[in-house]
Order: structure tokens, then C-alpha cells, then sequence
């Protein structure tokens, strides 16, 4: 066999690729702005159902270390998010917040995309967020005296000062708001009404990034398959009962906290008081049933916009009622959490309280009628409309309201007439668009000779639709009657929803608490219905029979758990096993475990530690990309170059199967020199491979782990080799000598001949490879090495430790495994 190259050809092999994917994927598409559809593949990646209306406007300042400033403010949920970000050269920070951000519009400073001359930064955007329209907007809208001005003017008043002292020094994200604020006023021409916006400024150290091809191929939000499927991790954590929870819970899972002390063990305490405080874990869950999604609602009550007429009035009293429900609905989750102790869900308790919500609902209660509610019917909702003023406030309105009741008889009584004209049975509908109409069984009915005096006639199945005359001119009465009840309860309206503006801030407080605690007590689902436990935060990665999130739901019992172990002494995990053996869910399943971990969530497992990850990459999948012009290995290249680019200590990586796009030579020596790159990293790396010699090579670094897939082959009926998957991890190489692809290919039924010749190859290849081993002294002298290595790397752990009184006799166990081991490296 030929010698492997040594370390330094590796690198320098490593090194010769980076720079030839860097350059061969970074050309730039033509950077002319223009509109585009909001149709692109990245929402659906991320799982997003929902469509928002986010207006991003983005700044940079040019230099070795680019800073960029992020404004982004979401037109459907009335919030302002303020970020500025020291960035690399490739904009990985920038671009990966937008792209998680999914914005409508992103807006530039002219001399960013002017088109002779556009900014590496907007050629990016260009290529990488192709769903967002790209905008420009004046030079003299990007003010940072403007931006305060609006944070002054638009933030609630308490907010003002946190949100000042959070951007203070943050020249470009401010300058951000003020070109996004006046973009949004001269492109839609609406405002927000003061002190009602929420404007908060996000740190980008404060979150885990996980790459979006990671996100992608480990199914975090989406199944690959099936865009409907629920086998996600989004899918299976999903248990809100509100759009609102099930809104936080995907920005966690997109975005992961890495502040333990200030949200991941809250939310730990919270999780554990609920599961454990069954009564109350069901009183929460039903309390948050009668929720609407409240968030939007307060948020079209607070943008301003220069619309009158019936419609505009219809749509406020509309969202009067829903606010109204909203509160009435609050109380009970109040008394709901009265048991609670963990600090959490106290501070959410606290946010609901009564003093809050029962002044705001009184109020409205003065003008809209106690028993009025929102309705989903559009009949009910209409009469709800129409009777939500309290009567005697106006007595034209009242008058109005009196005949619209007179109609709805008279239209009533016609439908019964026309039942008896005809002989037939009518039976009175209603909708929107035709207003009331009549739907007639077809049993018995003659469709050639239907009468004259049915019009607007749409055939059925088993009925008919149709109208008369005289019903659409009462439907004309009626519609009348009904607009001038709208007009004549502008007024009303009008000064009820000043009134709400102001008191708006505090209400979105209560529904950003109320979607925390349903994003929790759907964890809590979850917990009860499995076996999940509670994990701690260390600097080491430990699990005992942890289990894939989304298989075990699928197979339940049959699933088979496997134990992790990760410090620095073991960072690289080298896993080898046979096809079909289980490598790639075995190392799928500490990504979406860490994910689970970090959001707050308790895991499948029967004891877990984690350290906090602030980088979550993966390289998994194996397709081409035709539009890019790049084969699978292509691919597999260029992402390899951007994890490389972008790893830290505080990174995990998923690496599964790479090299095998090309031939065995070339494969080899790039995920030597890759594997090498990465084990000097310091991060967190799960490898799984078929290169059993890169796996034996790497055994004598510093770090690695080798792991492989156990299986057992066994001779069946006629002598038949068979091959019996264990999908346990276990210490070591795979042993390659019972050749698990060719029993593998005899199991799937190839013929015998070609079975047998694969065998001869096999085991020639084997006694070459043995005989160019290495003498047996050399090979002591390097697990000797190793072996001292390691105690020392144990040795320095053990001083760090914080339990003294365990050192003494966790340093003699190390004494005698050390014997041990150095004894069996003697004897062989």
C-alpha cells in the first residue's frame, strides 16, 4: 500500500482546496436592483408558514473587519430589531441573520448598489437572499440623530432608556432605523402611533448560529421529503396552542440562546415546576386555548394608515373584539400560574395580573357591550358589528340599528314565503360576497324547469344556490343599513382606539409572556408523553442512552439509545460501521439534541450534560447543485471551505461521509487534510466515515476518539455469511476484515460468482496491507505517547475541578488505569 503523505502535505493539500473553492463559487450576478417574488426556497427551509411584511434596511462600514448595521422592522408583528455586527469579508454573520429574518424588502444606501460599481456586501445579497426585493433609499434618510428621534418617539417610555444605553456606540444600526422608518413612510405611507412600537437591540454574540445547509439536512425545521410532514424537530417540539408560542418557538430554534444564567435555566426551572405540577400543567394548557393570535391584532391597531370608509371602520371594530376577547381570556391563565414558584413563570404571572389587563378592559367595556365577543361566522361577526356599540351613546346609531333588525325579519319571513311559493325547501345562507342567498335540495326538483324568478342559480351536487330579486334587493337594505351602523360608530370607535394606543405597551408584554409560556408547556407536552430529562450545563458533553428526538417517536421501543462523551481530551469522533449500521442518525442526534438543550427543552435520554455551542455547521448531504454548476463533490467542497472559514472552539460540526464524490486516492487525502483542519480547531466534531485508514491514522492524535457502529456477523442456514446491525456505539475502529459491504451485497441477493470474486480482492488487498505495517516497536512508541497524552490532558481537567474532595481518589483510578494500559501497550 501506498505510504501516507505527513502532516504538512495535508495541510498544504487543505490549504491549495480552500482557496480554489473560494475562488471558483464566488462570482457575482448582475447588480442591477429590481423586484422580485416573495416565493424563494429559504422560507420553506425554515419552516415558515406564516408571511410577514419585514422592511430591512442595512449599512456597512468598509474596512479589514466590515461593521454592518441591521434594522429590521416587522410591518405584521409591530417590532424593531437593531443589530450591528463585526463581520468577516464573506459577511457570514450579516448574511445568515438575514436570511433567518426572511425579509420582504431589503433596503441600501444608493452608492451600495449603484450598477457600475456595486459593494461586495450587495452582490451577496443579490445571490444568497434572491425572495427579498432589494430597494434603495436616499443618502439623507441614513441619520443617527433621526434614528433617536424615532426610539424617543415611537418606543414606550420605559423601554426608551434600556434600549439607549444598549445602543450607545452603534452608529450604523441606528442610522439603519432611521432609513427603514422613513423608507416605510414614503413607500406605504403609514406610521406607528407614538410609544407603541417594541424596539430592541439583539446582540449577535448572544445566539447560536446554525448554518442554513445545517439546518437543512439535519431537518431541523423542515422534513426533506415532505414540506407537510410533521418528522422534523420543528414538528415534533410543536405542541403551542397559539400562533403567537409557536411563533417564539421557531425564532429559538433558528436562533438558540448561549446565555445560560439569564435564559436557558429559567426556562429549565419553569419546565421542570410544570411537569411536575400536573394540575397546573393542565389548567395552562387550557387557559391558553382561548387565545387569538393577539400580537397582529394589537399591531394593526397601532399602525396609522390613511384609509377611511366602512371597510376601515369594520376592520377596528373587528380588532376591538379580538383585543376584547384577549382580555377576558387573560384572567384565567392568571389564575392558572397562581401555583407557580420558579422565577419564570412567576415574572410571567406578574405580566398578567389583573392590575394590568382589567383597567384596559374596562375601558372598552364603557362603549362596546359586555356580551358582544369576536366571531368567526360572517354573519355572527356582522351582527356582532353591528350591535358592539352600547346603546344609548348615539341615538341615530340606535335608530339604525333598529331597522337593520327589522330587515333581518322581513328577509326571514321572505325565505319562508318563497319555501311555501315554490314548494320547495329553502334554506337561508349567508357569506360576504352575495350576502344572503338560498340553497335548495335538488331531490325532487325539475333543473329544466326552474322558476323565472330564481337568479344568480349555481348548480350543485345535491342543491342548488340562487337568489331572487327581491331577496338581492333586500340584501341592498340591508347592506345599507349596515354601512350606515358602521359610519355612525366611527366616532365611538375613533376615540376608544386612541385610547388603546396608548395603553398598547404593556399589552404586548402580556403576549409575548403568554407565547413563552405556551412555547413551554408545549415542551411540557412533550416531556410528559416521553421519556425526557432535565439536562445540566458543563464544559463537557456526557449522555447516557440518549436517543434521536425524531426517530424515538417514530419507533418508540425500537429504537436503540447510544452514549456520547465530548471534552477537550476527546473532540474529534472518528465514527466508523458498516452501511445501514446507523452512523449518520448516531451523529444527527447530538446536533438536534444540543438544539433541544439550549432552547430550553428537556431531551431523550437518561442523564445528559451539554456545554453551550455557540456554532452549530453540518456537511451531510451528498446532491449536486445544477443551478450552481457543481456536482455533488462540488458541493460538498465549497461547504467544507465554509465551515473551515468559519469553526471555532466554540463550534459543533456534523461531517458524514466526506470525500466519497471522487475517487478513493483524492477522497482520502481531502479528508485527511480536512479531518487534521478540524481536529485543530478545538471544536466539536462528529466524523463519520468508510475510510477505515483515516480513522486508524487518526487514532494517534491528540483529541480523537474512534467509534464505530457494532454489528455481528453470523453463519446461517447453507453457510451463508449473515449480518446483524446493532446500532451501538461502541470504542474503536470498524474491523474491516469481515468485509461488512460484501456480506452486505450478499444479503441484498447478488449472484454468488461476482460475490466470490469480491471476496478474493478483498482478502489479497488485506495480506498486502498488512505486510507494510509498521514494526511492532514504533507502534508501541506511539500509543505510548498517546497514552501520556492523555493522562495529561486528565491531569490538567482535575485541577480545574471545583470538587476537591473527590481529587484523591479520582487521581488514584487514574494511576491504575494508566498501569493498566501502559501494561497491555508492553504486552503486545
Amino acid at each position: 500500500m501506498t505510504q501516507l503523505p505527513g502532516p504538512g502535505t495535508w495541510r498544504a493539500a487543505r490549504a491549495d482546496c480552500t482557496a480554489y473553492i473560494t475562488t471558483s463559487t464566488t462570482t457575482s450576478r448582475p447588480t442591477t436592483p429590481s423586484r422580485r417574488s416573495r416565493n424563494g426556497a429559504t422560507p420553506s427551509i425554515l419552516g415558515q408558514s406564516d408571511s410577514y411584511d419585514v422592511v430591512c434596511a442595512v449599512s456597512e462600514a468598509r474596512g479589514v473587519t466590515p461593521t454592518v448595521g441591521i434594522a429590521m422592522v416587522n410591518l405584521s408583528l409591530g417590532e424593531v430589531t437593531l443589530s450591528q455586527i463585526c463581520d468577516n469579508q464573506s459577511y457570514v454573520k450579516t448574511i445568515h441573520k438575514l436570511q433567518l429574518a426572511c425579509p420582504s424588502r431589503i433596503v441600501f444606501m444608493p452608492s451600495a448598489c449603484s450598477p457600475n460599481e456595486p459593494s461586495t456586501f450587495f452582490s451577496l445579497v443579490q445571490r444568497l437572499i434572491p425572495e427579498a426585493e432589494i430597494s434603495s433609499h436616499d443618502r439623507s434618510a441614513w441619520s443617527e440623530s433621526s434614528g433617536i428621534e424615532y426610539i424617543e418617539h415611537l418606543a414606550p417610555e420605559g423601554d426608551i432608556g434600556p434600549i439607549k444605553v444598549a445602543i450607545q456606540g452603534k452608529y450604523y444600526a441606528i442610522c439603519c432605523l432611521s432609513a427603514a422608518m422613513k423608507y416605510i413612510d414614503h413607500q406605504f405611507n403609514l406610521s406607528f402611533s407614538p410609544q407603541s412600537l417594541r424596539i430592541r437591540y439583539q446582540p449577535s454574540e448572544d445566539t447560536m448560529m446554525i448554518d442554513i445547509s445545517a439546518m437543512q439536512s439535519l431537518e431541523v425545521m423542515r422534513n426533506l421529503k415532505s414540506a407537510k410532514s410533521k418528522e422534523c424537530l420543528f414538528g415534533l417540539l410543536d405542541h403551542t396552542l397559539t400562533p403567537m408560542g409557536s411563533r417564539v418557538l421557531r425564532n429559538n430554534m433558528l436562533q438558540p440562546p448561549t446565555d445560560f444564567d439569564g435564559f436557558i435555566k429559567t426556562r429549565y426551572d419553569a419546565l421542570e415546576e410544570m411537569v411536575t405540577n400536573e394540575e397546573m400543567f393542565h389548567e395552562i394548557r387550557k387557559a391558553l386555548e382561548l387565545f387569538h393570535d393577539a400580537e397582529k391584532t394589537l399591531t394593526k391597531l397601532v399602525i396609522i394608515r390613511n384609509t377611511t370608509g366602512v371597510f376601515a371602520v369594520e376592520e377596528q371594530i373587528n380588532h376591538i373584539l379580538m383585543i376584547k376577547s384577549f382580555l377576558e381570556s387573560v384572567p384565567d391563565l392568571y389564575r392558572a400560574l397562581h401555583p407557580a414558584q420558579s422565577d419564570l413563570l412567576v415574572k410571567i404571572r406578574n405580566l398578567c395580573r389583573p392590575e394590568t389587563t382589567v383597567p384596559i378592559l374596562l375601558n372598552i367595556k364603557k362603549v362596546i357591550e359586555a356580551d358582544v365577543t369576536y366571531m368567526k361566522s360572517p354573519l355572527d361577526l356582522r351582527n356582532q358589528r353591528a350591535f358592539a356599540v352600547k346603546s344609548g351613546i348615539s341615538g341615530m346609531l340606535d335608530v339604525a340599528r333598529q331597522t337593520y333588525r327589522e330587515l333581518n325579519e322581513v328577509i326571514h319571513i321572505y325565505s319562508d314565503k318563497v319555501s311555501e311559493d315554490y314548494r320547495v325547501a329553502a334554506s337561508l345562507k349567508y357569506d360576504n360576497r352575495r350576502l344572503y342567498w338560498f340553497r335548495i335540495p335538488r331531490v325532487g326538483l325539475d333543473m329544466e324547469a326552474i322558476p323565472q324568478d330564481f337568479i344568480n342559480v349555481i348548480p350543485k351536487k345535491s342543491y342548488i344556490e340562487c337568489q331572487t330579486l327581491d331577496l338581492v334587493k333586500l340584501n341592498q337594505r340591508l347592506l345599507d343599513t349596515s354601512n350606515e351602523i358602521i359610519m355612525r360608530s366611527d366616532a365611538v370607535i375613533r376615540g376608544l382606539v386612541k385610547e388603546l394606543r396608548r395603553q398598547v405597551s404593556p399589552l404586548f408584554r402580556v403576549c409575548e409572556s403568554i407565547a413563552l409560556v405556551d412555547m413551554i408547556s408545549s415542551f411540557g407536552q412533550i416531556t410528559t408523553t416521553r421519556d425526557y430529562v432535565r439536562p445540566n450545563i458543563e464544559d463537557t458533553l456526557a449522555l447516557k442512552s440518549a436517543r434521536h428526538p425524531i426517530l424515538d417517536k417514530k419507533m418508540v421501543s425500537e429504537y436503540v439509545p447510544n452514549d456520547y462523551y465530548a471534552t477537550e481530551r476527546y473532540r474529534f469522533h472518528c465514527v466508523t460501521g458498516c452501511n445501514m449500521s446507523g452512523k449518520s442518525t448516531y451523529i444527527r442526534s447530538v446536533a438536534l439534541l444540543q438544539i433541544m438543550a439550549q432552547i430550553g427543552c428537556f431531551v431523550p435520554a437518561e442523564f445528559a450534560t451539554f456545554p453551550i455551542i455557540h456554532n452549530i455547521f453540518a456537511r451531510i448531504s451528498t446532491q449536486d447543485n445544477i443551478e450552481a454548476n457543481l456536482s455533488s463533490f462540488g458541493v460538498e467542497m465549497r461547504e467544507m471551505a465554509f465551515i473551515l472559514k468559519n469553526i471555532d472552539n466554540k463550534s459543533l460540526a456534523i461531517i458524514d461521509e466526506l470525500g466519497r464524490g471522487t475517487s478513493v486516492r483524492d477522497g482520502m487525502a481531502i479528508a485527511m487534510a480536512i479531518s487534521e483542519a478540524l481536529i485543530d480547531t478545538g471544536a466539536s466534531i462528529w466524523f463519520a466515515t468508510h475510510f477505515v485508514e483515516l480513522a486508524r491514522v487518526l487514532a494517534d492524535r491528540p483529541g480523537v476518539l474512534n467509534l464505530h457502529l457494532a454489528s455481528n456477523t453470523s453463519v446461517g442456514d447453507g453457510g451463508i455469511p449473515q449480518l446483524t446491525m446493532l446500532y451501538k456505539a461502541t470504542a474503536g475502529t470498524v474491523d474491516d476484515e469481515n468485509h461488512y459491504g460484501i456480506a452486505l451485497a450478499r444479503a441484498i441477493g447478488m449472484p454468488e460468482s461476482f460475490i466470490n470474486c469480491a471476496e478474493s480482492v478483498a482478502n489479497d488487498l488485506r495480506k498486502r496491507r498488512e505486510s507494510n505495517r509498521q514494526s511492532s516497536e514504533s507502534y508501541k512508541e506511539i500509543h505510548r505517547r498517546k497514552l501520556v497524552l492523555n493522562l495529561y490532558e486528565a491531569i490538567k481537567q482535575a485541577n480545574n475541578s471545583s470538587n476537591k474532595e473527590a481529587l484523591p481518589g479520582y487521581l488514584k483510578r487514574l494511576q491504575e488505569e494508566y498501569i493498566l494500559r501502559l501494561t497491555e501497550i508492553e504486552e503486545m
